[in-house]
């Protein structure tokens, strides 16, 4: 028996370091994370002691813990304002250094969740080494350099919610490691001075305010593992809550379409392809029902409020004002009609005619159909029905329902799935590996 399991342990070792090789990655990169795009001034509050360098100068301004610093930018200097000094000076940019490891520091109305229905500003604590940049625009770029695994610290509590079980925060650790490994390589999201964002274009980044004991374990135990597919990274996407029925990459982003894993259903959406829901009618039943999966919240496991709320949801908007609304201020006249034209697997709509009185709208891709509405709906996956004034919507699911669904990944960790097999549920083609 010994024997068998000296050999599996080889043969385990050997399939990670094989994935190893492939990586682009080896061992663990610092990254670079815009967290403010263009603010005309800041407020932060410093718990504990900082620095802060001029990269015109050899002088720096010492921050004491307690400190509350205005800072803002007049006839093209930066300003600094403390409780007892005034500072003027000359740069375009700055960088705020802690002198220890505990230090952090609360930037005050950090935006979150722009353009979204679920928008807002709130304060942000954050550590590492905080870079100010003066911007074209004479306003503020605010980028915060971590190590990765630090970084990811900020990502899991965000994106899954804090209080989740330990296996669903591991498989969310896993599954933003990927997104993390991805972005750096392929420079999707990176800028002249940042590498990533911190909101759902990239992935949420919140700094420290919402880490726990719990989230901050789930990213220490499965430090530097990623899932690949014959040695190459995956991009693992996720969503809050795919309605029951996950939908393909080639029907949400086709130029992303070349991973394996997205090639296939998951083992529960195999039995249920034959439900058809592309059609209108099999779309309306299937929104209409409540279907026995891990990520319906009446299925006996408590679930997150956002899965509560956004398994099936119903949006009622008056005839006039979602008229006005969808042509953008155009003058189209009357919304007569939306058609769907298309739908993805998941019922998800990704192709939809607009028809108003004066023009038709063609419409083409999930996000681009959400993203008519302002704030954006919740899901595509939707159909409509009329009365004299309104145009009701009948939904499933919030986001592009493409890879791990998060109220499912919750309800399987409180079910006492690892965070193998929940990752191996929803990426079903793709190799938990180890790159560093």
């Amino acid at each position: 028996m010994r024997n068998k399991q000296k050999v599996l342990f080889i043969l385990v070792l050997l399939s990670v370091s094989l994935s190893v090789k492939s990586s682009p990655i080896k061992s663990e990169p610092s990254v670079r994370i815009q967290i403010i795009q263009n603010k005309e001034s800041l407020v932060v509050d410093f718990n504990g002691s900082w620095e802060l360098i001029n990269e015109n100068s050899d002088k720096t301004i010492n921050i004491e813990s307690k400190d509350s610093v205005f800072f803002s930018i007049k006839s093209k200097n930066i300003e600094l304002i403390c409780k007892t000094d005034f500072y003027n000076i000359i740069s375009n940019h700055l960088v705020l250094k802690a002198k220890n490891s505990t230090s952090t520091l609360t930037i005050h109305d950090v935006s979150f969740g722009v353009g979204w229905w679920w928008e807002g500003k709130e304060n942000r604590i954050y550590e590492g080494e905080i870079h100010l940049y003066k911007n074209q625009n004479n306003n503020f770029e605010v980028v915060v350099h971590l190590p990765l695994e630090q970084y990811l610290k900020g990502v899991v509590p965000y994106e899954i919610g804090a209080d989740s079980p330990l296996e669903a925060l591991k498989a969310q650790a896993v599954a933003a490691r990927c997104e993390a490994v991805i972005a750096l390589t392929s420079k999707l999201y990176s800028g002249k001075n940042h590498d990533l964002t911190s909101d759902v274009e990239c992935q949420v980044f919140s700094g420290n305010k919402k880490r726990t004991k719990n989230s901050d374990s789930a990213v220490i135990q499965t430090k530097g593992t990623i899932l690949t597919e014959q040695g190459e990274p995956i991009n693992a996407f996720y969503a809050s809550n795919c309605g029951g029925m996950p939908e393909l990459i080639s029907n949400v982003w086709p130029e992303r379409a070349n991973s394996k894993s997205y090639s296939v259903y998951s083992s529960d959406a195999k039995k249920r392809r034959k439900q058809n829901i592309t059609t209108e009618r099999k779309a309306k039943k299937w929104i209409n029902s409540m279907p026995n999966v891990y990520c319906n919240p009446n299925n006996g496991i408590e679930l997150p409020i956002f899965s509560q709320q956004n398994f099936r949801w119903k949006r009622i908007f008056n005839k006039i004002e979602l008229s006005k609304m969808l042509a953008n201020n155009n003058n189209y006249g009357k919304l007569l009609e939306i058609k769907p034209i298309k739908r993805g697997v998941s019922g998800r709509i990704i192709k939809a005619n607009f028809i108003f009185e004066q023009k038709t709208l063609h419409i083409c891709g999930e996000l681009k159909i959400r993203q008519m509405w302002k704030p954006a709906l919740r899901s595509s996956c939707f159909y409509i029905e009329e009365t004299n004034e309104d145009f009701i919507l009948y939904g499933a699911g919030w986001g592009h329902g493409v890879g791990m669904c998060q109220s499912g990944a919750v309800s399987q960790a409180k079910q006492g799935f690892s965070y193998r097999k929940i990752l191996n549920h929803y990426y079903p083609k793709a190799t938990i590996s180890i790159i560093y």
